[in-house]
């Protein structure tokens, strides 16, 4: 039986549905206590109770996280209590039973001075996200079988971005998206491929899923004006200097799969 940890964020829905589909055991743990059931354990990283883990899991998935950058710099001590300290206590606890953990990091543990960082680059965060993942890494990286995905910008339909996006120019009002921040899209469904393929492989190391690309978000916005039939002149330069950003933004955010 597998565990997905963050069964109502976006990758941990999808992975669900694939393991569905495929007829692969697994539950798939909520915060919500309305919502929580046998198969839907409550686990709640903000108010970790390791007392509600009574159930053997073979693979565990580590979803869940403060994931927005914004919200990690302006709350640093809770961000850090959830994605770090309560994350690793749970990975703990779950590894000693015999399980095989999967954590999924991010591209920011580097600092994007360069693209396309290989996996034993060394890591160099600048701001507290990629700060606390970096270190749960670190902390992963000692339990006895384990996995790290770092990942890139995972694009789904129903991205909070792409839906203001769209309803934006579908209004004919213009959008604006910035020219100096890049992101590597990488397709949810291939996420979720490649973690069921480290699940079914448990083979310890840290992995890379990314585009082969580093893309503007302004010139992302106009490749997706486009397919969607919208006019590109709908689609205005802005700046993030221009924007009162609270973290440090790398210059580029694609990784190497070597």
């Amino acid at each position: 039986m597998h565990l997905i940890v963050g069964g109502d964020s976006v990758i941990g829905k999808a992975l669900g549905n694939y393991w569905e589909k495929n007829n692969i055991d697994y539950h798939s743990s909520t915060r919500n206590l309305g919502l929580s059931s046998k198969t839907r354990p409550l686990i709640d990283l903000e108010n970790l109770d390791l007392a509600n883990l009574d159930y053997f899991y073979d693979a565990v998935i580590l979803c869940a996280a403060v994931s927005k950058l914004d919200e990690c710099e302006k709350h640093p001590n809770r961000a850090r209590s959830i994605n770090v300290v309560n994350t690793f206590k749970l990975a703990k606890q779950l590894s000693k039973s015999g399980a095989f953990v999967l954590f999924l990091s991010t591209n920011q543990v580097f600092d994007g001075d360069t693209p396309f960082r290989k996996i034993n680059d060394k890591k160099n965060p600048i701001n507290e996200y990629g700060n606390q993942k970096s270190e749960t890494e670190d902390l992963i990286a000692g339990l006895e079988n384990y996995s790290i995905l770092r990942l890139t910008k995972v694009i789904h339909p129903k991205l909070p971005l792409f839906k203001q996006w769209y309803d934006d120019l579908n209004n004919g009002t213009e959008i604006k998206a910035f020219i100096d921040m890049t992101l590597s899209p990488i397709d949810i469904n291939i996420v979720v491929s490649k973690i069921d393929d480290l699940v079914r492989k448990r083979i310890n190391g840290i992995y890379h899923c990314s585009c082969d690309v580093d893309i503007s978000y302004y010139d992302y916005a106009v490749d997706f004006a486009q397919q969607y039939g919208f006019s590109k002149n709908l689609v205005q330069k802005d700046s993030c200097k221009n924007n009162s950003i609270s973290f440090a933004v790398p210059n580029y955010t694609s990784l190497s799969s070597l």
